[in-house]
């Protein structure tokens, strides 16, 4: 945008990266087309995130040294800060500015072992938390992990795969809201979006929330928990579909286009959503994702029976031969 300048950019992004601290849905979305609407936002928050990473050695002697002044001077009570979602950050010079934010943010963490892990759309992470459990994150995708316990995940927002060593004496537990996914040895995915879980085992088994009407899942079966339904489906899966969004290839049977769109949203680097009376609208058939760009957009309007029509916020799905309206 004319009006931005590359202070103006960092500003922005150093509250990005507070702000997504505790953001809902609704903020994530709002970050999701603020990075659409110039490639030099993604640069510049790339650039605060590996501020707030270099700091992280650091972070034990700054937290020894503050108590230690705490402990031989008095110290005025400070003003409380506004909360994070209004904080505004003024630059006197970008990099040092960056490097205060993510001191703050990390000090701000300095009592807890756990850690959050965050992407893009359209950017993968590969998380290692034993030399035999990988976590590897899709597209617009948060999660949190513990530094002292390799066994915990929690899956606040988008898809992952799981590659997991299992341990009977301490099974992988990972957190999906309010519900629990438990390893038995396996390899699974799972998808949390705001009102559905889906799990998909490829190899071994999980146990969907152990104890309170616990799901058994095992080698070629998935679920789906819509937050809505007193009830969880279980279905047969291919093992070959699980997680094959990392080989660029998705997947469907009688699949709604909204599903499709969540799924595309992830997997690029542009948000897609649905009009009204497609949402529901079933699709059955494989996705080859190739990052091509505008021609991957137009082999997917053929594929989906769509048009694809531009918007402020991302690309919307509307009724074939639509274009203009």
């Amino acid at each position: 945008m004319s009006s931005e300048t590359s202070e103006s950019i960092e500003a922005r992004a150093i509250e990005w990266h507070i702000r997504l601290r505790d953001g809902d849905d609704a903020i994530w979305e709002e970050f999701a087309e603020w990075l659409a609407e110039n490639p030099c936002h993604a640069a510049a928050y790339d650039a605060i995130e590996q501020a707030d990473l270099a700091l992280d050695p650091l972070l034990p002697h700054v937290v020894i040294r503050e108590a230690a002044n705490d402990s031989e001077h008095h110290v005025e009570a400070e003003p409380e800060l506004p909360a994070r979602g209004g904080w505004r950050w003024g630059l006197a010079g970008g990099t040092l500015a960056a490097s205060i934010a993510a001191a703050f943010l990390l000090l701000s963490q300095a009592g807890s072992s756990r850690y959050e892990v965050a992407t893009r759309p359209g950017e993968r992470q590969v998380v290692q938390l034993d030399p035999a459990t990988q976590v590897t994150l899709n597209g617009a995708t948060r999660m949190t992990f513990d530094r002292e316990n390799p066994r915990f995940a929690s899956l606040a927002k988008g898809e992952a795969l799981f590659q997991v060593r299992h341990d009977s004496a301490r099974p992988f537990r990972l957190e999906v809201g309010d519900n629990i996914v438990e390893d038995a040895g396996t390899v699974f995915n799972v998808v949390h979006e705001t009102d559905e879980v889906r799990v998909a085992v490829a190899e071994g088994k999980v146990v969907y929330n152990p104890g309170r009407g616990a799901v058994p899942l095992d080698a070629g079966q998935a679920l789906v928990d819509r937050g809505a339904s007193e009830s969880v489906a279980v279905t047969p899966i291919p093992v070959e579909r699980v997680g094959s969004w990392k080989t660029g290839s998705l997947v469907y049977s009688v699949a709604p286009l909204s599903r499709v769109a969540a799924d595309l949203s992830r997997a690029m680097d542009v948000p897609i959503t649905v009009a009204s009376g497609l949402a529901d609208r079933p699709f059955s058939g494989t996705i080859m994702l190739d990052g091509s760009g505008s021609e991957q957009l137009r082999r997917l309007q053929l594929a989906l029976n769509v048009h694809l029509d531009k918007g402020p916020g991302g690309w919307v799905m509307k009724p074939a031969g639509s274009a203009g309206q």
